[in-house]
């Protein structure tokens, strides 16, 4: 019973976030949540995803290299690459593989099933034998000759995340701090010249992470403005996951049927009368557009006992963190599997 009220609750808070839950709904992802222990956990978890979605493609491709088990698709199989052109899968460049968009990623095995009816037992097996959940970080990084990648986010970041970053192998320096603005918030250029010498440099970005809600501060970053420049160094070939690690002020996200301030005619009332700034708004309300959020219900929401928890917004993520693939159990997952999908067992 447990299992189910979780499952519950991480539809609860997906649909705080603006995440759809309804698997009926085709055209955005089904989202998906799950209770952890606390905040930590969760960003913990969120690295584990993201490090794992980056070196998926690397482990599909290696499969289809001549005498591997996806070998039989390598001349056949097409995928679109960051900037949109495309091209035969096995003619893509490391860099190519490295910057496929998540939901491109997330596509890979339900599309090699539609075009091969291949079996969930044989792609099962494929994930066993070349996936990074059993060959490791350092076997495919020494396969495709890759050097460190990293994540951005700002220096008032928690404790939490360089501790993700040592115990993911991606390593603490890796975890990159973002200079702060006048108001505490992650420096927009800062991140932005960043952003730019990783893609000159050609040194991949595992994602950019945007507090909600700093532990010292309050302070919440412009997460609409972040989810511009992921559009933008998308278009020019770099792509990194966006997590909202709301474990403070997701509580605070205005519902989707509450008109935002910039959607108010001028000299309307907002309801509290003591709202927050109309761009903190905005950005609380561009959570729905995260790839993945951390909260923690003991903080703003009262809760009694230490609690966080994970959503994503395609809730096939999770299977990152598995030995399947992302296809494989959309809508066949049974209450009592749910702790397979995290660190903590159920």
């Amino acid at each position: 019973m447990t299992t189910v009220a979780e499952m519950e609750v991480g539809d609860q808070l997906c649909n705080l976030f603006g995440f759809n839950v309804n698997p009926n709904v085709t055209d955005q992802p089904t989202g998906w949540g799950h209770i952890t222990c606390d905040g930590s956990v969760a960003n913990l978890e969120s690295v584990w995803v993201a490090r794992n979605l980056k070196f998926y493609p690397l482990s599909i491709f290696s499969a289809m290299k001549e005498s591997g088990p996806l070998a039989f698709a390598a001349g056949t199989f097409k995928m679109k690459v960051c900037v949109g052109e495309e091209k035969l899968f096995t003619e893509f460049s490391t860099w190519e593989l490295l910057n496929i968009k998540a939901k491109d990623i997330l596509d890979i095995p339900q599309r090699l099933y539609d075009q091969y009816h291949i079996s969930q037992k044989f792609l099962e097996a494929v994930v066993q034998e070349y996936g990074i959940q059993s060959t490791s970080k350092e076997a495919l990084e020494k396969e495709f000759n890759l050097g460190p990648m990293r994540y951005y986010l700002a220096n008032s970041r928690h404790y939490s995340w360089p501790k993700a970053g040592a115990v993911t192998g991606i390593g603490s320096d890796n975890m990159v701090g973002i200079q702060l603005d006048h108001g505490a918030r992650i420096d927009l250029e800062d991140l932005r010249v960043h952003l730019q010498e990783s893609l000159d440099k050609k040194q991949a970005v595992y994602a950019v992470v945007a507090i909600v809600g700093s532990t010292e501060e309050g302070s919440v970053d412009p997460l609409a403005d972040i989810i511009k420049l992921r559009d933008e160094f998308q278009a020019k070939g770099l792509s990194f996951l966006v997590h909202a690690d709301a474990a403070w002020g997701g509580d605070f996200r205005p519902g989707d049927l509450i008109p935002l301030p910039s959607e108010q005619e001028s000299g309307d009332g907002f309801v509290p009368d003591a709202s927050l700034r109309a761009k903190t708004t905005e950005d609380l309300f561009m959570i729905r557009q995260a790839d993945s959020v951390t909260i923690d219900p003991h903080k703003a929401a009262y809760v009694p006992y230490p609690a966080g928890a994970l959503c994503y917004r395609d809730g096939r993520m999770r299977f990152l963190v598995t030995w399947t693939s992302p296809y494989l159990a959309r809508g066949a997952t049974t209450a009592t599997s749910i702790g397979i999908f995290g660190i903590e067992g159920r």
